[in-house]
């Protein structure tokens, strides 16, 4: 039964999803401040292909559309309690999914919370090992920081904090593979994206939905830090 009603709750968990991925990507004034959405026309500076027109809704609509069948295997792998926060976990990637591509942004309101939940639910559950959750989000956060440095921002500091999320989440072994993942599937669509033109070499790409996807792939074929499998 659980995992039928965890699709159901999907619908309702897809709407809100849309309207947070909306305000958190909606551009803002030039004054507006750095940690809300970037500027408009600093956006349309830069915009790619799916960052315009109607595609921004489209992409709203795909990435939303993966809750309900998300949160019912969810809700099949897990127990009542870990299926919850693993939703809740799977909910907070996919709005980073879906902002990034929008408008490059990773949200602090998103990862903060986010890790915050993982490490305490890894706390307080059954067979949680908190400890494994605050080791991988220094030693991952860490290393993607280190990245960023060395790319000049390349890898922006909003996906620093989603590698801290991802590995307070998933623990040593899980993050460690969701992120190697993450890295060459991401490294293998963009290297085809500019080699078929659809993007230049001075445009930059969201690289947070490799990551965060691959996390989503990983934590329900092996569980998570504080809902091991």
């Amino acid at each position: 039964m659980s995992p039928l009603l965890f699709f159901i709750a999907g619908f309702p968990v897809a709407f809100a999803l849309d309207r947070a991925i909306l305000a958190l990507s909606t551009p803002a004034p030039a004054d507006d401040s750095a940690d809300g959405p970037r500027p408009l026309a600093a956006l349309e500076e830069r915009a790619l292909p799916w960052q315009v027109g109607p595609w921004p809704g489209r992409i709203r609509l795909a990435v939303v559309a993966l809750a309900p069948g998300l949160m019912a295997i969810a809700g099949w792998r897990f127990d009542l309690a870990q299926a919850l926060v693993v939703s809740s976990l799977l909910a907070a990637l996919l709005v980073c999914t879906g902002t990034d591509l929008i408008q490059f942004r990773v949200p602090n309101v998103i990862t903060y919370p986010g890790t915050a939940l993982v490490l305490l639910a890894a706390l307080v559950l059954p067979d949680g090992d908190v400890a494994s959750g605050l080791l991988a989000a220094a030693l991952f956060g860490g290393l993607a920081l280190v990245a960023s440095v060395l790319t000049r921002g390349g890898l922006g500091l909003g996906d620093v904090k989603l590698a801290v999320l991802i590995g307070a989440g998933l623990g040593l072994s899980a993050a460690y593979q969701a992120l190697v993942l993450g890295v060459l599937v991401g490294g293998v669509t963009i290297l085809a994206l500019f080699l078929l033109g659809v993007v230049s070499r001075k445009q930059a790409v969201p690289y947070a939905p490799f990551l965060a996807l691959a996390a989503v792939a990983v934590v329900l074929a092996r569980g998570a830090a504080f809902a091991p499998l």
